[in-house]
């Protein structure tokens, strides 16, 4: 399974793109900026998205895709995600007035865009992959993926999140991970805000880790926040000693096999 990282940050700056990651060639989870880094050949090798949540840094360049291709496509660009997001996007993304509804273009018979709805611990499965949603705990629905292919490892990305008990649960019973993606937005002098937000701090990702019935044997970090970026490794260098922790950077490329 080959995982690139094409965006993981918390925010913008230079190098900075946020959530969007590819799983081989032609699955992504999440478009946010970090989907303008792929060339146009590897764009067009795109078939299918799976969404977490509909915040703007994790949707934003789902619409120039969907453009970007549009006289190319053969099939529909199929997005999966919660029904709440599709509500969402629908109402306020591909509505005519932000951007065209691709749901009817050129045709409600062709469309070059496809919604599919995810249920929380029912399995998608495509040529290679399956992918399993499960509920996060966020400020708006959000779901993370557990990502299996055959004879790889299990890859896990919780998407935006904050420490609660369900969160723990729902861990726990995805069973056997090998590569956790966490995110981790903030320092711990920011808990309170974390919390309101629904966010983690190296503090609280600590005390999940601890919570989890089984310990991932990799710990990736996303998410953090480009002003408070020294500080938070700083603390999870200090909270997480002996872990193997890779705190990602926009651009890396992984294969679990």
């Amino acid at each position: 399974m080959k995982i690139k990282i094409l965006g993981c940050s918390g925010g913008m700056g230079a190098n900075q793109h946020t959530t969007c990651i590819r799983i081989d060639e032609h699955t992504l989870i999440d478009a946010g900026t970090g989907l303008g880094s792929l060339t146009q050949s590897e764009l067009a090798q795109i078939k299918r998205i799976f969404l977490t949540h509909a915040h703007l840094d994790h949707i934003c360049f789902l619409p120039l895709l969907i453009d970007n291709l549009f006289d190319k496509l053969k099939d529909p660009i199929e997005v999966y995600a919660l029904p709440e997001v599709i509500d969402t996007l629908k109402q306020h993304m591909f509505n005519w007035s932000i951007w065209p509804d691709f749901t009817a273009l050129p045709d409600k018979q062709n469309p070059v865009l496809r919604f599919i709805t995810v249920t929380p611990w029912q399995s998608i499965h495509t040529e290679t992959l399956t992918l399993t949603p499960f509920p996060s705990d966020h400020v708006v629905p959000t779901c993370g993926y557990r990502v299996e292919k055959k004879d790889c490892p299990i890859f896990v990305f919780t998407s935006d999140t904050t420490l609660s008990p369900e969160v723990i649960s729902n861990l726990n019973r995805l069973g056997t991970i090998n590569t956790l993606m966490v995110e981790c937005a903030m320092p711990d002098n920011m808990e309170t805000l974390a919390k309101l937000s629904k966010h983690l701090t190296p503090g609280m990702l600590q005390t999940l880790l601890a919570d989890m019935d089984q310990k991932p044997e990799h710990i990736w970090i996303s998410h953090l926040k480009p002003s408070y970026t020294r500080q938070i490794i700083d603390e999870l260098q200090h909270r997480l000693q002996g872990q193997d922790l890779v705190v990602l950077s926009c651009g890396q490329q992984f294969e679990l096999s």
